[in-house]
């Protein structure tokens, strides 16, 4: 990806930490939460973030993002699924974490990023700082709602 306007990732960084009480994170603490990745993914990763300040993540949701948490929470209650999912997607699908991977091809500029969570406002911020239009990815549980969704007493698939 292009970089637009030179964004530094020192200077995203900062407004980050001081704008979002975001947590620098090492390489090795988001592995461990995530078992399925490997170390030689993160060529070009600059620096990893964590947002868990509840409080800052449902100013950075949007209404359809917000709607979305609350199904995810009901549904998981409602079943006690709520163990069931590892306790890192259960934060990530329930608002109460999101991680961000800038990415730097230079180890200077920002590149590119990888947002783990919801928050549209953040979202919205990291891709104006990029050149290329951006894909979002769904919610990892976003499936799992849209299933229930068509959800009948004796399966989707009977009236």
């Amino acid at each position: 990806m292009n970089v637009k306007n030179n964004c530094r990732v020192e200077n995203i960084s900062k407004y980050l930490i001081e704008n979002f009480n975001a947590i620098e994170i090492t390489i090795g603490e988001f592995l461990e939460k995530n078992k399925g990745i490997y170390e030689d993914t993160f060529e070009d990763i600059a620096m990893i973030f964590k947002i868990e300040d509840e409080n800052i993540i449902k100013n950075l949701l949007s209404e359809n993002e917000k709607s979305e948490i609350e199904i995810t929470i009901n549904h998981l209650i409602k079943n006690n699924q709520i163990d069931d999912v590892s306790p890192y997607m259960n934060k990530i699908s329930t608002g109460k974490l999101i991680i961000i991977l800038l990415e730097s091809k230079d180890k200077i500029n920002l590149s590119g990023f990888v947002m783990e969570g919801n928050g549209q406002v953040l979202f919205d911020y990291l891709t104006s700082l990029i050149d290329e239009p951006i894909e979002k990815s769904l919610n990892p549980l976003d499936e799992t709602i849209e299933e229930f969704s068509h959800f009948r007493p004796y399966g989707k698939y009977f009236k």
